[in-house]
């Protein structure tokens, strides 16, 4: 199941005394597993410290941390699956992680989805925040414990050596409450996450839960029932991953080489307003200028680090589709907007036009706009379902 269960507290403990690697070592042996590599013994000495660290520094040492946790009909092993208490419903909670020594990664030309790490040239590395969110669902899958209850379990990564602008490509990872991603430059927001996941009290009968529960249904029961019903997972479901999903582009868009504008569609104007709140206070927080178009829509908005933008704001004025230097389908006002800040954002209602309505479409006018100015324009659907 797993090679050795302790909490956060007793685990930074072993390491401050050198002890970590040699008890992971013997644990391996006592279980007739195959000795561990190079690479699994550094993570050993350096990543599950930062993480049990982190922890503490939280208020969360009480925190079990079961390591290389494996689990029938699941393939591969988790780096550290957290257990405890949730601090609001006091149900169980746990926390799949995976730990990332990586300090520069980049988008492999020509992919999609596969990535270069530092100035390695073997073979092309998956997002580590899909290889979390497919461990992740195949638990929600094949565990008794997540049967119709799937609040119950979260999946993060932890880039912990890498900043921010070291690793944009990997931030703009579309994910849900599966598939979270922090790096060194986000240790904060880590933090926060895990206090809203986990409880300062014992995991120890948590982890136990987790250990003694029953596996695989083969009979095809409850929990794979409830996969099939539930289809893929909407991100706008988990508002905690769509903020922070939001605010790792917006960072990775700040990091980048080459301004570009992000837009993000799908979500209605209440869920817009929680997210911009959330985002603007998260970046002013770190340090970032972050404002929104001034209220009737000035031709000089303030210049600034981050600007979000609401259609719902956009269309309240009167001059919104003006066109820009006299280009058709363009808004001169989106490219103030654009022009006077680092990293614009627009958040869009739907990217697909409107059928029948003579109301230009905020998307068309936007990625028009861009193209005239020779500006990329990067959309991400916050309605999107994953699976």
């Amino acid at each position: 199941m797993y090679v050795i269960r302790t909490s956060a507290d007793q685990l930074y403990a072993l390491h401050q005394r050198g002890e970590l690697v040699g008890i992971l070592q013997e644990a391996e042996r006592e279980l007739g597993r195959a000795e561990s590599g190079a690479n699994e013994k550094r993570a050993w000495e350096h990543s599950l410290p930062a993480m049990a660290r982190d922890l503490v520094d939280s208020g969360l040492g009480a925190v079990d941390m079961m390591v290389e946790c494996a689990f029938p009909g699941v393939q591969g092993a988790a780096d550290v699956i957290l257990a405890g208490r949730h601090p609001r419903t006091h149900d169980l909670s746990y926390v799949v992680v995976e730990l990332k020594q990586w300090r520069r990664v980049t988008l492999a030309p020509g992919s999609q989805d596969r990535f270069r790490v530092g100035n390695f040239t073997g073979k092309l590395k998956k997002h580590p925040a899909e290889q979390t969110g497919a461990f992740c669902r195949a638990l929600l899958r094949s565990h008794e414990l997540f049967a119709e209850r799937d609040d119950r379990l979260a999946g993060l990564t932890y880039l912990h050596n890498a900043a921010d602008h070291d690793v944009g490509d990997l931030l703009s990872y579309e994910r849900t409450g599966l598939s979270h991603i922090f790096t060194r430059d986000s240790r904060g927001a880590l933090m926060r996450f895990l206090r809203e996941r986990l409880a300062p009290v014992p995991g120890s009968p948590a982890s136990a839960r987790f250990v003694a529960a029953v596996g695989p249904d083969s009979g095809g029961g409850s929990a794979s029932e409830v996969m099939r019903r539930r289809g893929g997972f909407p991100l706008l479901s988990d508002m905690t991953a769509t903020e922070q999903f939001a605010l790792d582009v917006l960072r990775a868009a700040y990091a980048g080489d080459r301004k570009c504008v992000v837009a993000m569609t799908g979500a209605d104007t209440d869920v817009v307003g929680t997210v911009t709140a959330s985002v603007t206070s998260a970046l002013r927080g770190a340090g970032y200028t972050c404002r929104g178009p001034e209220r009737h829509g000035s031709a000089e908005p303030p210049e600034s680090d981050v600007l979000l933008c609401a259609e719902s704001r956009l269309v309240q004025t009167d001059d919104w589709t003006r066109p820009l230097d006299g280009h058709v389908g363009t808004s001169a006002l989106m490219a103030e907007l654009i022009v006077r800040t680092r990293v614009p954002v627009f958040f869009l209602g739907n990217d697909e036009g409107e059928t029948g309505s003579a109301r230009p479409c905020p998307s068309d006018l936007l990625r028009r706009t861009a193209e005239v100015m020779g500006m990329p324009v990067r959309f991400f659907r916050l309605d999107k379902e994953f699976r």
